[in-house]
C-alpha cells in the first residue's frame, strides 16, 4: 500500500448545497470526522487542523458554499474525497463555476519544489485540460508559459487589476511562511465533478507521482530535460504578433 509519508495533503470542495436539507448535510459532515477533528463554520480564515464549511464567493449564483478537509495522509485524502462527494450529489449542485482544489505539500517544509518543472511535467501528461477550461478562476497557467519566459510569465501570472486581486490559474505555488513545498491544483471542477470521485483519485495518483519528481535534489532527470527544452523551443518561436495577442486578452 502507498502512503506518501513524505507528503501531507488537503482539498476543497465548491458546490451549492440544497438549502432545504443544509442542516441534515452537515450532520452527514459531522459523522465522518475522527480523532477529534470537528467541523468548523463560516470562520474568516480555515483551520486547517479541521474541516470547514463556509460561503464560497467566487460562485456567481446564491448560495454557493465550500468544504475544506484538515490536513490529512494521502489514505485519508481518498477517504474525505470518495465521501465528501457523495454527500454533495446527494444534498446539492455543481456547475461550470464550481471547482476542486487539491493540496500537497512536503511534511518537511524546508524542501524545495521546482514549480516550473512541474507544471511542465504537468501539461506533458495531458492533466491540465482534462476537465476544460470552466471560468476566470481556473486559467490555464501553460497559456502563458507557451508564449512568455519565466519571468514574463511571473509579472502576468500576478498582475493585479481593478476587478481582482490577482489572476487565479489552475495551478499555483503556495508561499506561506516563504516556504516553497506546496502546490494548489484547480484543474478539476465543473458540472457533476462530484459524480466522477475515482477519475479525481486516479488523476490524484499522477499529480503525486509529479510532484515527488519535482522535489529539488541533485539527481539528473534526462526525460525532464528533454521536455524543458522542446518547451524554450516554443517560447522562442513564439512571434511578436502571437505575444502582442495574448497580453492584449489577458489584460
Amino acid at each position: 500500500m502507498v502512503k506518501y509519508d513524505n507528503l501531507k495533503f488537503g482539498c476543497e470542495f465548491e458546490f451549492y448545497p440544497n438549502l432545504m436539507i443544509e442542516e441534515e448535510m452537515i450532520d452527514k459532515l459531522k459523522g465522518l470526522l475522527t480523532n477529534n477533528i470537528k467541523l468548523k463554520t463560516n470562520l474568516p480564515l480555515n483551520d486547517d487542523s479541521n474541516m470547514n464549511y463556509k460561503d464560497e464567493p467566487s460562485l456567481s449564483s446564491f448560495g454557493g458554499k465550500e468544504i475544506t478537509t484538515p490536513i490529512c495522509s494521502y489514505e485519508e485524502l481518498k477517504f474525505y474525497i470518495t465521501a465528501i462527494s457523495k454527500i454533495i450529489d446527494d444534498n446539492g449542485t455543481t456547475n461550470e463555476d464550481t471547482g476542486f482544489h487539491i493540496h500537497i505539500s512536503t511534511v518537511d517544509n524546508n524542501i524545495e519544489v521546482d514549480f516550473y518543472k512541474f507544471m511542465l511535467l504537468c501539461d506533458n501528461k495531458s492533466l491540465l485540460t482534462n476537465w476544460g477550461s470552466r471560468n476566470s478562476y481556473c486559467l490555464n497557467v501553460m497559456d502563458i508559459l507557451t508564449i512568455l519566459n519565466m519571468d514574463e510569465a511571473k509579472e502576468v501570472k500576478n498582475k493585479k487589476n481593478k476587478n481582482r486581486k490577482a489572476r487565479i490559474w489552475n495551478l499555483e505555488k503556495r508561499a506561506e511562511n516563504n516556504t516553497t513545498n506546496h502546490i494548489e491544483i484547480r484543474t478539476i471542477g465543473g458540472t457533476n465533478y462530484q459524480k466522477k470521485s475515482k477519475k479525481i483519485i486516479s488523476e490524484l495518483d499522477k499529480f503525486i507521482e509529479i510532484f515527488n519528481r519535482s522535489i529539488k535534489n541533485k539527481n539528473q532527470d534526462e526525460d525532464y530535460q528533454i521536455i524543458f527544452a522542446e518547451h524554450i523551443n516554443i517560447i522562442k518561436s513564439a512571434s511578436k504578433e502571437r505575444r502582442n495577442k495574448f497580453l492584449q486578452i489577458i489584460n
